[in-house]
């Protein structure tokens, strides 16, 4: 389908069709001489398509290792002259002399190694990365005469564990084999070299198989997990990150990334907390991450109030929320003798006023506090382990109970922050919430407002407890408050009202995460993590290792590695950033109200259909729904249970036997390969059910929701 933009009047392609994107690039795509540099670049014959896609970027990587570069001459100057003149292939295709034709449609040049060979294996893989993207294989029609649906794209071609190991894995070929060797050189494990002959080719096989057997993340119907089908745009991004291939930690290595991931954590940050981020003020210097080596604050970052990072998964966002509010409660808080031994005391110690403050603030006491963190039931998992990692402890990660929809109930959270603090006798203090912003399963929001209320009451309470007329406001006991939105943030780009009421009250929080990678498609993992404390990753993770962070380098007030407790990092901004600038906000808000919509139609179906029932009520992002196959709508007619209901009550007599239909259905579409659909356990719900969720760049309408529920008919009735 071909879409006329508005904005800049350019021909731009559908997804499915990205392999006549390629083709029509590889058409208008001519080399000429940079006079600048001598580069061989690509340019357009026809200015008035402009179209940045994936055609596009395979075509700059394929530029980078062209065939007109001498092995010794690729990477300086003294390159070999080369001819400009382009003529045409059998299709019509423009080409320069020599060249030869491939099949993945990139303006026809070898991909050559530095050694002067050609890299087949390359081009392979490229070949292979283009066909996932060709009109043939996005292409998944449906049979109108029966119904039923096209079995020509399966999610997965299912094999059991035991047959993928025989099929890839197999150390030696079946004893009627006549051609042992060969088969030997096209097993995946280790111990079988490939040996010299045509052992690229071999290789490129190999890859085959591994595409083969995986699954299709970007099948219409892959609703497995909470990630999917690719933003074509995001992918684009992620192909020119991994052309240069750079660590984002200097600004000496990734000059242009570590600006990149700047300045969207900084747009981000505006976003979520508005104008009123916090400027601690600390007086170290690692809480300044904007000064050149004069000491002088850059003006491209001087008026930012907020810090962040690109991290590796929502799983190491919510461990950084812990890690980062033990610090600031430890640094700040004056319930805690902070004098600390290690190396770097600038970085943790409090001047001597405040040490000696704190000191008679705590003097009856014993010297040592024991922290408390809240999560609610609905939380992520990851919590658990970041209380372990972080030496929190589980026994001090205290669960909040939930309402029936999901949400964490606001008034328990008020009574146990309240029981831990009159527990004197064992002097802990509750220095963290985590609230949900789309949870797993149930997909639910948090009441932000509420919970920042209950924060904030108990750490005003807290700080009058321990204050004297010699205590400075720098001394200030925080309940930090952190938001988990790494399925349901994304809607932070939205401004419908019944959206923007979901994240109410994120303006108070002190740090938030969401996933790209997750509702908006972007290539895993990109995830965002942002704070409203000017500083303070730096001041919790730096250890100024010299090797690496240096302030005499050039452009060292720009690095961003050393807030980070990770030393190599990927380019993950730039994803982001490319979603961003191509979208917009208004055009990322629409994707998401989008899903919305879709998810609100397909409630509606299954709330109205005998063979289908609600789970509970949805939330905007999520759908969780049971298969009632005919036996069990006879057993609930029995026990007169209204399936048409937006909370049905099932009874314990079949719970049981509910959830082993769901079990079992989820197993026979997992092998048919028609579809990949969880069953979850659901709070409400004694028996598991099946949830729908619209991740990833995923076109979804009527005719997907009716294909759904055939299949499930199709493998379930009989159950």
């Amino acid at each position: 389908m071909i879409f006329e933009s508005s904005v800049n009047q350019c021909k731009i392609f559908d997804r499915s069709n990205i392999t006549q994107v390629i083709d029509l690039l590889s058409q208008r795509l001519i080399p000429f001489k940079d006079t600048a540099g001598g580069s061989t670049w690509l340019t357009w014959t026809n200015s008035s398509i402009t179209f940045f896609g994936l055609g596009f970027v395979l075509g700059i990587i394929a530029t980078n290792y062209a065939k007109y570069f001498t092995p010794t001459d690729r990477f300086g100057p003294g390159r070999r002259k080369k001819d400009t003149k382009t003529n045409n292939d059998e299709n019509g295709m423009k080409t320069m002399p020599g060249s030869g034709s491939h099949n993945f449609g990139i303006d026809n040049r070898k991909i050559y190694s530095r050694d002067g060979k050609n890299h087949q294996v390359l081009e392979g893989a490229i070949s292979l990365f283009s066909r996932n993207f060709s009109v043939k294989y996005r292409q998944h029609s449906f049979k109108q005469k029966d119904g039923g649906v096209d079995a020509y794209r399966k999610v997965v071609t299912y094999l059991s564990p035991e047959d993928m190991l025989q099929t890839l894995f197999f150390e030696r070929p079946k004893d009627d084999c006549k051609n042992s060797g060969k088969f030997l050189k096209q097993s995946l494990h280790l111990n079988h070299s490939l040996g010299e002959h045509e052992k690229d080719q071999k290789m490129i096989h190999l890859f085959k198989q591994i595409q083969k057997y995986s699954v299709d993340t970007c099948h219409p119907y892959f609703f497995n997990q909470l990630f999917g089908a690719l933003d074509p745009i995001a992918l684009s991004a992620e192909l020119i990150a991994l052309s240069v291939n750079t660590s984002s930690y200097t600004f000496e290595t990734a000059p242009v990334f570590t600006l990149i991931e700047r300045h969207v954590i900084e747009s981000l940050a505006k976003i979520v907390f508005g104008t009123s981020a916090v400027d601690d003020g600390c007086k170290s210097e690692c809480y300044c991450l904007n000064r050149n080596k004069r000491g002088e604050r850059s003006k491209l970052c001087s008026s930012g109030n907020y810090d962040g990072l690109m991290l590796p998964g929502g799983s190491l966002s919510n461990l950084t929320a812990i890690h980062l509010a033990r610090h600031y409660c430890r640094l700040k808080s004056p319930h805690d003798k902070l004098r600390n031994t290690n190396n770097h005391p600038s970085r943790f110690e409090s001047d001597d006023e405040n040490q000696v403050q704190m000191d008679e603030a705590t003097k009856s006491g014993s010297s040592k506090s024991t922290l408390v963190a809240f999560v609610s039931s609905e939380a992520h998992y990851s919590f658990s382990k970041s209380a372990s990692v972080t030496g929190i402890g589980n026994e001090n990660l205290i669960i909040v109970p939930t309402l029936s929809n999901g949400q964490m109930d606001v008034c328990q959270l008020d009574l146990l922050m309240t029981r831990v603090k009159e527990e004197s006798y064992t002097r802990k203090i509750p220095f963290f919430v985590a609230a949900t912003a789309g949870s797993t399963v149930r997909g639910s929001f948090d009441d932000l407002e509420a919970i920042a209320r209950v924060c904030r009451k108990h750490e005003d309470h807290l700080n009058q407890g321990v204050q004297n007329e010699k205590m400075t406001t720098k001394l200030q006991h925080k309940i930090w408050m952190h938001v988990d939105g790494a399925w349901g943030g994304s809607a932070i780009f939205s401004s419908r009202d019944d959206l923007r009421q979901l994240l109410k009250g994120l303006n108070h929080v002190d740090s938030f995460t969401f996933n790209p990678h997750k509702m908006l498609g972007a290539p895993q993992q990109t995830t965002a993590f942002v704070t409203r404390h000017k500083g303070a990753l730096k001041s919790c993770n730096s250890t100024k290792a010299k090797y690496l962070f240096d302030s005499r380098k050039n452009g060292a007030e720009f690095d961003i590695g050393d807030a980070s407790y990770t030393c190599g990092r990927r380019t993950d901004a730039i994803k982001l950033w490319a979603l961003w600038k191509y979208y917009g906000s208004n055009g990322l808000g629409k994707k998401i109200e989008a899903k919305v919509d879709s998810l609100a139609l397909f409630a509606q179906i299954i709330e109205e259909h005998e063979h289908f029932m609600l789970a509970c009520e949805p939330w905007p992002f999520n759908v969780n729904f049971f298969y009632l196959p005919k036996r069990i709508r006879e057993i609930l007619k029995k026990y007169n249970v209204d399936i048409y209901t937006k909370s049905p009550v099932v009874p314990t007599a079949i719970e049981g036997d509910l959830a082993n239909v769901s079990i079992e259905l989820k197993l026979r579409l997992h092998q048919s390969g028609e579809m990949l659909i969880p069953f979850q356990p659901i709070s409400n719900q004694k028996a598991d059910c099946f949830r729908l969720v619209l991740a990833g760049d995923k076109k979804f309408d009527e005719t997907d929701i009716y294909n759904i529920l055939y299949l499930m008919e199709k493998h379930g009735a009989n159950l």
